[in-house]
């Protein structure tokens, strides 16, 4: 299975999941829920969600209705709230858990040196409705602690463009703990034969004892540090080995000290050998963690991550499962975007590699992905994604590469939201 046969598979594989999730398979079923034949079967809950609900709730809900030919048994916003408040989020979460292994079980995927499948992780400060369950369910950041806030965290593979795993927790979590759940999770996920995992990390992330939890299990990182975090590791000038202990055991790691364009120094500590990373690669290989930085914008401003359907714990939950889902099923799409662009400017003489329009596909991707996701007709479901791509792959952008720029510091703005809205 290659990366641009994938998106069918996917759509295919989430509709069979739809079509045979039953309610016992909910951790929390009380035995009643969605067992009786109504106008909002578990089936088409589930297909609402997995669209993401992006605008009124009731204008979402009465075009889903009209869409699958049902407008007479469209359901009240209510009604809906009502009933998904009994739909377990770890539903949503399969979903996701889906179309990421479809992802990950590609033959084709890009590895870092064929060797490595890279894995950033970073987390961002998600802001939430100020609702009283939320405050207590998640906490409160600012400078008076009223601002409902939670911790989202991600692995994200930089090279194909795949969220590995997620979490939304508690806005006083470490981010440490998450980096655990994201390791275990990723773990399990489908890889080919001799290809390893690598972990990025930001400063935010390195202790002796996550260190040495690492180090025990061969697992390979790559971390930046701070200054003083080890004064060994301070004293490098350039390139070498240090030694440090923790609990009584001696662990040893390649310190790399790169020279960054603005004059800064940055620290790099990894246990990954000099077969497959040197010195000069070093600064090269954690600036690829940049991109889940870029992630996160996507996410927060284009899938509009932060534009919760509830305010209710589990309701943000849900809406959280199913704009990762939403991503992923993007990434999968890209795919056969960009090999369409590459296929039909190859000969164009263009200065500049063509690649797929984000805004572009993420605005197409929403008006069809109903269509998609409710045609049982393979045909016709081909030709819709067909349709789709010659749609999405009209006006490609072009890739300017080594393009670079100075962070400054943001000034107080009137109006600080800018970014035009691709999904409405």
């Amino acid at each position: 299975m290659n990366k641009t046969t994938i998106f069918n598979k996917t759509i295919t594989n989430k509709q069979n999941y739809i079509n045979n999730v039953t309610p016992k398979e909910m951790k929390t079923h009380d035995g009643k829920s969605f067992t009786r034949n109504r106008s909002l079967t578990l089936k088409r809950m589930m297909s609402i969600l997995l669209q993401g609900i992006t605008k009124a709730l009731q204008l979402q809900l009465d075009d889903y209705y009209e869409g699958i030919g049902c407008k007479g048994e469209t359901v009240s916003k209510q009604a809906f709230s009502k009933a998904r408040t009994n739909l377990d989020p770890n539903i949503v979460k399969e979903s996701f858990l889906i179309t990421t292994r479809l992802l990950s079980s590609c033959d084709d995927l890009d590895f870092y040196k064929g060797k490595y499948r890279l894995c950033a992780i970073d987390g961002s400060a998600t802001a939430l409705d100020n609702a009283e369950p939320l405050r207590e369910h998640f906490g409160c950041s600012g400078r008076k602690a009223t601002a409902t806030t939670a911790l989202t965290s991600l692995c994200y593979d930089p090279l194909n463009n795949t969220i590995l795993d997620g979490g939304i927790y508690p806005y006083a979590t470490d981010e440490r703990t998450a980096a655990r759940a994201h390791i275990k999770a990723v773990g399990e996920l489908p890889l080919l034969k001799g290809i390893e995992n690598l972990y990025i990390f930001d400063r935010g992330y390195p202790s002796k004892e996550f260190m040495s939890e690492l180090l025990n299990s061969d697992i390979k990182f790559l971390f930046r540090v701070r200054k003083k975090f080890n004064l060994d590791i301070d004293d490098v000038a350039k390139k070498e080995k240090v030694s440090f202990s923790y609990n009584g055991k001696d662990y040893q790691v390649r310190v790399f000290k790169i020279n960054l364009p603005s004059g800064e120094t940055e620290t790099l500590v990894t246990n990954v050998g000099g077969k497959y990373l040197k010195h000069k690669e070093a600064g090269e290989l954690y600036f690829k963690r940049w991109c889940i930085e870029t992630k996160f914008n996507s996410l927060k401003n284009k899938l509009e991550l932060e534009n919760m359907s509830g305010r209710r714990p589990i309701t943000v939950y849900q809406d959280f499962w199913a704009k990762l889902d939403i991503a992923n099923t993007i990434a999968a799409l890209e795919f056969s975007t960009n090999e369409a662009i590459e296929a039909q400017t190859s000969d164009n003489n263009n200065i500049y590699r063509q690649t797929t329009n984000e805004n572009r596909l993420i605005s197409h991707f929403s008006k069809r992905y109903a269509d998609l996701l409710c045609e049982p007709d393979k045909n016709k479901r081909r030709a819709l994604f067909d349709e789709l791509v010659r749609d999405i792959t009209k006006y490609p952008v072009e890739v300017k590469p080594d393009r670079a720029f100075i962070r400054k510091t943001p000034r107080k703005m009137k109006f600080h939201d800018r970014l035009k809205r691709v999904l409405r």
